[in-house]
This record gives C-alpha cells, structure tokens and sequence, in this order.
C-alpha cells in the first residue's frame, strides 16, 4: 500500500483574465502543458475542502496558463475559485526526470548532514508554497525541540534519496544562529 497522495497540487489558482470566464493557474511544472481537455480535476480551498471542476480550455501565456471552465462563462463566475490550489492525480502525472521530485514527496524524509552524512533527527513535514520559491518545515523526529524552516534552494538543500527516505541539509548549524 502506497503512503503517497493521491493528489498532487500543480498550481495555484490566480485572478481571472478577459471577458470569457478565462482563470489565470500558476504552476512549477509543465504538467498542464501536457494534458489534454477535456479533463477534469480537484480544487481545493485554502481551508483545505475539495470540489471537482471539468477544464474545457487550456492555453498558455506568458509565467502562467489561462483555463477555460466547464459552466463559467463570466470573470465573476470564476473568481469563486482564485487561491485556490489545482490538484492532479498522482498516476496521471508525467514521472518527473532523475534530478526532479514533486515536492509532496520531500514530507517524511528524513535530513541528514550533507557534510558529516549524520542524522540531524529532524524530518520534513510540510513544504510550505512561497512565491520566491518553496520552503521546507521540518521538525524534530522525537516530537521536542524547535520548528525549522529551511529555503528549498541549492545552496541549502543537497540531494535527496527516495529509498533511505533522507535529504541533505547544507551548513546545518546556520538555521539555529539568530
């Protein structure tokens, strides 16, 4: 049995755009530049309650894609959906390349020293969306201590091992100074 989501979020849920009933998506990835509509989908609010909606349109343009959905005609009709995140189903997703990872599998992994190869008893429990780019949360494996963030970027986060389940952290002490 599988302990990976269902559900992937793959964007984010922006303004509406032009007279149409168009809705604005911003992704990370080129998974809507793959599919093919009609398809239909999750949403899921920031309270975290989830609706199904049917996509009839997809088109790029510029950073983002515009989507054309099924039964809203009118910015108003669409506008209901803005923050919302965009959810795809796990098996429906292309298999990300050998340097890639969908960030929902980072939550439970184990951080590691990239320069000792140690434990640091710390594990990923969330990865929080930030505009500049993702940010990791993790806490202490023993449930006492303090909550960590760390920037999910290069000079921080080294490579991660799906099969150990662990992530290396780069200059591991710097999170504690303050």
């Amino acid at each position: 049995m599988s302990t990976k989501p269902s559900l992937v979020k793959v964007g984010v849920i922006g303004s509406s755009h032009g007279i149409k009933g168009f809705i604005k998506v911003f992704t990370e990835g080129d998974t809507l530049s793959s599919a093919k509509p009609p398809l239909t989908c999750t949403v899921e609010d920031p309270r975290g309650n989830q609706s199904t909606i049917q996509i009839d349109e997809i088109r790029p343009n510029g950073n983002h894609f515009l989507l054309k959905l099924k039964g809203f005609e009118t910015p108003e009709t669409v506008i209901k959906y803005r923050g919302f995140s965009l959810l795809w189903k796990r098996d429906e997703l292309p298999k990300p390349n050998s340097d890639e990872i969908y960030t929902e599998d980072l939550v439970g992994l184990l951080a590691i020293s990239k320069e000792t190869n140690t434990s640091l008893e710390y594990v990923i429990t969330q990865v929080i969306d930030n505009p500049a780019h993702p940010i990791l949360e993790l806490k202490p494996k023993n449930g006492e201590g303090e909550t960590v963030l760390i920037p999910f970027l290069h000079q921080f986060v080294g490579d991660w091992n799906l099969e150990s389940k662990t992530l290396e952290i780069i200059g591991w002490e710097q999170w504690f100074e303050v």
